[in-house]
């Protein structure tokens, strides 16, 4: 409709109150989509708002990862594992490290 601007800002204010559950799907739609370096936005503003969230940590390494930044993907997922994630976070970030040869 021409309204992107508009659009724009409905998402930004919505994404300043949203959970980090949603703040989170809404990265992975935005992979899922090709949107890499959008997704890698949101999920970096997800660490800022959650900082203590393994999975947010993890969520933002997969994207860097898809995206292929080996050095960032890496990082990310280091940082979820030191902050005592469960299990299966700690599985799926420990997976990647490994494909990358970090540990």
């Amino acid at each position: 409709m021409g309204k992107t601007a508009e659009a724009d800002k409905m998402m930004k204010d919505a994404l300043a109150a949203a959970p980090e559950a949603d703040i989170n799907n809404y990265g992975y739609q935005l992979l899922g989509n090709g949107q890499h370096d959008k997704a890698i936005q949101i999920l970096l503003t997800n660490t800022e708002r959650f900082p203590k969230s393994a999975n947010a940590w993890d969520s933002l390494g997969e994207a860097y990862a898809t995206k292929g930044d080996k050095e960032n993907a890496i990082k990310s997922f280091k940082k979820s594992l030191s902050l005592n994630p469960p299990a299966a976070t700690k599985a799926n970030s420990e997976k990647f490290l490994k494909q990358f040869g970090a540990i």
